[in-house]
């Protein structure tokens, strides 16, 4: 099958159909995925997600017969899913466009190109408003397949990474946006009425009151025009005899409807499982809350996702002969990067307990080997109580 043919005519159509499905979303008073997107909210919520999962490399172990992993460099799925998953897409890319599409869309579709010996050549990103789920009769049994927009056959699911989102039937998943739906809708009102709101001038100049008298079908409208007529060209203005003027402001906290629209980002954070400081909502943050906010966000958030993901790749991307011998891992020590005290405190700890050798650490800080530097380490200041009570057996003995 040439999937590059065929991913050439899946992104032409995927220009065309986001434009007119996002007209139809508007028209039908819903909000769609780029409307969302729209949401300061929902982007960094979205981009914090997939950009946390896809700065973290992918490794591949070979498990041994005792349960021992080692790094499996030399598979052809290595290179593949830690650097280049395709030829036009980085591991970067395509993880946060994968993910992205698994929270906006429920579902994230990958094809597996493969060599004549069933390896891994490359995952091809398929937007997930081209794939369908059928089930075809196959030797009397009801057998699932995935419909590809462009693709001439069925895709059998084993050549199909498909990594889902909240699901009912875990057959397809489900959009976080269709569960946020009446939040998004409010909130997505809330910023369109702001906006109108403050285009206006965002208050409410006065009111014109006639003191005696009651005016014709018209008059007020008559009125209201030749005042703002008057008003616009600036100066002094001339009211009638009959007529007072009193000025009417609003409190900027209301005009603002800063309530409301906290509320509304609490709850889309809520959905996405990102704490409202994830989302640059610093209102009841210190200092201890963003360091016990981000170790939730990797245990709550991340954890899932990884999981999720390293699951349907061991099962998809190897051949079923390999399975029990492979183990696929996201490395999430890249997010240490950033806060180097935390990263150097880990290594020192990882080394001193004898779990990593000088050498494997130095791999991870992109050193070279030393010399002698493949031998664990462990410290000398903890020894049994045997070896306690020898060493003042043997203190006594030659006294």
């Amino acid at each position: 099958m040439n999937i590059f043919g065929f991913d050439i005519q899946i992104r032409r159509k995927q220009e065309k159909e986001p434009v007119e499905s996002f007209i139809n979303a508007r028209r039908m008073g819903h909000v769609g995925n780029r409307s969302a997107m729209a949401l300061a909210a929902v982007y960094r919520c979205v981009n914090v997600i997939s950009e946390s999962v896809a700065q973290l490399p992918i490794e591949t172990f070979r498990k041994d017969n005792e349960g021992y992993k080692s790094l499996y460099v030399s598979h052809p799925a290595y290179t593949l899913l830690r650097e280049f998953p395709s030829p036009d897409m980085s591991r970067f890319t395509f993880l946060k466009t994968l993910v992205s599409s698994v929270l906006l869309q429920g579902n994230g579709y990958a094809y597996i190109d493969r060599d004549e010996f069933g390896n891994a050549l490359s995952l091809q990103y398929i937007p997930a408003g081209l794939v369908n789920i059928v089930y075809i009769n196959v030797d009397g049994t009801m057998r699932m397949r995935y419909q590809v927009t462009g693709f001439k056959h069925l895709v059998e699911p084993i050549d199909m990474v498909h990594i889902l989102n909240f699901s009912y039937d875990g057959i397809t998943g489900v959009s976080t946006l269709t569960h946020a739906r009446n939040t998004l809708s409010i909130s997505s009102y809330a910023e369109d009425y702001a906006k109108e709101f403050f285009d206006g001038g965002g208050n409410v100049n006065g009111i014109l009151t006639v003191v005696d008298g009651r005016l014709r079908a018209g008059q007020k409208d008559e009125i209201k025009k030749d005042w703002a007529e008057m008003i616009s060209k600036g100066g002094v203005g001339v009211l009638e005899g009959n007529m007072t003027y009193q000025s009417v402001s609003i409190n900027p906290s209301d005009a603002q409807m800063l309530e409301t629209r906290e509320f509304n980002v609490i709850d889309i954070c809520r959905f996405f499982g990102v704490s409202p400081v994830k989302a640059f909502d610093l209102s009841k943050s210190s200092y201890s809350t963003v360091e016990a906010t981000q170790l939730a966000f990797l245990t709550d958030t991340l954890a899932p996702m990884l999981e999720n993901i390293e699951l349907e790749l061991k099962r998809k991307v190897f051949r079923p002969s390999e399975r029990n011998s492979i183990e696929v891992k996201f490395d999430t020590s890249g997010l240490l990067r950033a806060d180097k005290a935390a990263q150097a405190t880990w290594i020192k700890t990882q080394i001193e307990g004898g779990l990593l050798t000088i050498n494997e650490a130095r791999r991870q800080l992109d050193l070279p080997k030393v010399d002698n530097g493949d031998q664990p380490l462990v410290n000398n200041a903890m020894v049994t109580l045997d070896y306690v009570l020898k060493k003042q057996q043997e203190a006594k003995t030659t006294r």
